[in-house]
């Protein structure tokens, strides 16, 4: 992507009416594409994760701790 077109993009998703979030954004639809990585993980590692979702004031939408025990170094693993 272009700086020219990254600029536009920005300026297409600042909405002054929509502070927190760009206009296109889907709550519902964002939680339940989060689950299907948290399933994953839990899959991987064959052990329930604690996860956080939707957190607020920051940058990232949510993120899974696989608990130390689950891993092979013996330290949890946060995604």
């Amino acid at each position: 992507m272009s700086v020219t077109e990254l600029l536009a993009l920005m300026c297409r998703l600042d909405d002054p009416e929509r502070l927190k979030q760009p206009p296109p954004y889907d709550r519902a639809a964002t939680n339940l594409a989060f689950a299907g990585p948290v399933r994953r993980v839990e899959a991987d590692f064959g052990t329930p994760c604690d996860y956080e979702r939707d957190t607020q004031d920051s940058s990232e939408y949510g993120r899974v701790q696989v608990p130390a025990d689950a891993t092979i170094c013996g330290t949890r693993i946060v995604v």
